[in-house]
């Protein structure tokens, strides 16, 4: 056997808490335009699960570097003159305003704004699970679903989505349950 120079050194990986679909209070680290939505890049603040993307983010860089990415991000898609613009609309339009009477924020959404403004602000978010599926492997994680007010996440009046499954076809492969001298009736 070789020997393992570093052994007495080197971490080794741990289990890392898994965030239960639920509503958490958190703490904006900024808000920032990318591509057509409003980043809300966040961190839930306090609990059990205080301080989670970071720390998250923090195991992630020392198992994938620079490849690393954080989580902790709710994106709200901006109009983009499409069928669904009512309904991006009147979720921004609901996201900020809720934001701001959280933290009595006074914001003139109707011009250029500075997304440093909503730094540090307060505000509940809802997560859902959300089955995914990478280089043939699946799995749940729970994902950022909607803002809620705080009000509303202190006094339980919040509703957890059911899980977002993965879409597929419809379709079964019938060749792979049959073997091929088999008669199928059609």
């Amino acid at each position: 056997m070789r020997a393992f120079k570093d052994y007495n050194t080197t971490q080794e990986y741990t289990d890392f808490q898994k965030l239960p679909a639920g509503a958490y209070e958190v703490k904006i680290i900024r808000a920032e335009d990318s591509d057509d939505a409003l980043c809300l890049l966040f961190d839930i603040d306090g609990g059990e699960f205080d301080s989670f993307y970071h720390k998250k983010f923090a195991d992630d860089k020392k198992s994938f570097g620079n490849k690393a990415k954080y989580k902790g991000v709710l994106r709200v898609w901006y109009p983009d003159g499409g069928e669904y613009d009512d309904n991006k609309k009147r979720r921004l339009k609901t996201v900020l305003k809720t934001i701001c009477e959280d933290n009595s924020l006074s914001i003139d959404f109707t011009k250029e704004w500075d997304g440093a403004d909503l730094k540090g602000a307060h505000t509940g978010v809802i997560f859902r699970d959300t089955e995914w599926e990478y280089e043939g492997k699946t799995g749940v994680t729970a994902l950022p679903y909607t803002i809620i007010s705080l009000e509303k996440l202190k006094s339980g009046e919040f509703t957890i989505p059911e899980i977002k499954r993965l879409k597929s076809s419809g379709f079964t492969d019938v060749t792979s349950l049959v073997d091929e001298d088999d008669d199928l009736d059609f």
